[in-house]
């Protein structure tokens, strides 16, 4: 059987993987001319590390990265309003959150693949359907597989082509991410801490010793935004913060339009199918984009290895769908809650924040972090 995965991001580069795992002949085609260690941090939470450990993952992907013992909703000035520790999660699933450079994430990823071929330079311009499937790509070349995988993001050229239902929502915020060279002090070496203010918010973790991954967010009414000049709206933040954005290099802050892929109510069609942002592309509110597309490969990836293709797509939908649609939709509410501007509203939302109990915020990570079952797939 011959597969084509569209997209050599993380959740291409994990689907691939997943595939090779269980005997399938995979191919690559990824529209950019070479795969450079590009963009900024990223936290790998409990689900997606149980995905790396069961592809045997987790050590090589813990070496590089930094483990996470708690994360921290705050107050601009670092005073916690929620805390969640990690153990009882790092317990019960036996891995650990890690932070990573999201660049040495791919290049791990891209290396521990076997015997699939990425094929730079090729950007696909159309699918045609039947029996077999043929991709037509830029470079006027045609290539026929048994299958399609699109793992192209959120502005899926294959969603485009075969998919009616492409709304990109914009969540009217602007988001800076960057690398700083800085030695946070102990308290904060092992920690996610996202600070909220009026209007904006800053993340912060330590991915290896030196260096700090952050991201600012800001609405589109505040009054600076570009990447030199955006910090003078958190001047108002704890000194931390400040000196981590001081110990940046500007010209490597990454700056992007938050913005979602409204839920869609399929995301296959015959042999083709969706996976990652192409399928469910979600705010970053939550720190689940990437992870919910390392658990599309996990559930994709048994699902083929059960059933016929076209059965294996539809039961992978079925399986991945109702969570991948509550993170979205999830993520998108904590995203305006997060950027209230209204001191009132600040007001009462920071009250109640510190009014939930942990036991709660507990329940809510584990219908997250939890792998779907499929013990029921023969």
């Amino acid at each position: 059987m011959k597969i084509a995965i569209i997209g050599a991001g993380i959740a291409g580069l994990t689907t691939a993987i997943s595939l090779e795992k269980i005997g399938f002949s995979v191919q690559i085609y990824e529209q950019a001319s070479e795969i450079r260690p590009v963009g900024a941090g990223i936290t790998l939470a409990h689900n997606a590390m149980q995905v790396y450990d069961k592809l045997g993952l987790k050590d090589d992907i813990s070496e590089l990265g930094n483990p996470i013992s708690s994360m921290n909703v705050t107050t601009p000035d670092l005073i916690p309003m929620s805390k969640v520790e990690t153990k009882c999660f790092d317990d019960k699933y036996s891995v650990n959150p890690v932070a990573i450079h999201r660049g040495e994430l791919q290049n791990l990823l891209v290396k521990k693949l076997k015997n699939t071929r990425i094929n730079l330079n090729k950007k696909l311009v159309e699918i045609k359907g039947g029996r077999s499937i043929s991709l037509l790509f830029s470079d006027d070349t045609e290539i026929k597989f048994d299958a399609v995988i699109a793992a192209d993001g959120i502005n899926s050229i294959s969603r485009s082509v075969i998919f009616k239902e492409n709304t990109i929502r914009k969540a009217n915020q602007m988001c800076w991410r960057g690398i700083s060279n800085i030695n946070l002090s102990s308290k904060y070496q092992s920690e996610l801490n996202e600070a909220w203010g009026k209007g904006s918010r800053f993340g912060f973790v330590q991915i290896s010793p030196g260096r700090v991954y952050w991201y600012a967010l800001l609405n589109n009414n505040s009054e600076e935004n570009t990447p030199n000049n955006f910090s003078y709206n958190f001047k108002e933040y704890h000194q931390v913060v400040k000196d981590i954005i001081s110990r940046t290099d500007t010209s490597k802050i990454f700056k992007d339009e938050i913005q979602d892929l409204e839920p869609i109510s399929s995301w296959v069609q015959e042999n083709i199918c969706l996976v990652g942002d192409a399928a469910h592309a979600t705010t970053p509110n939550m720190g689940q984009g990437a992870c919910q597309a390392i658990e599309d490969a996990y559930v994709l990836s048994h699902c083929l290895d059960n059933y016929p293709i076209n059965v294996a797509f539809s039961r992978y939908e079925q399986l991945r769908m109702k969570k991948a649609k509550t993170v979205v939709s999830l993520s998108w509410r904590l995203g305006k809650i997060s950027q209230l501007q209204n001191p009132a509203l600040i007001a009462i939302r920071n009250f109640s924040i510190k009014l939930i109990p942990s036991i709660f915020n507990r329940i809510q990570l584990d219908k997250i972090y939890k792998l779907e079952k499929l013990y029921d797939i023969p």
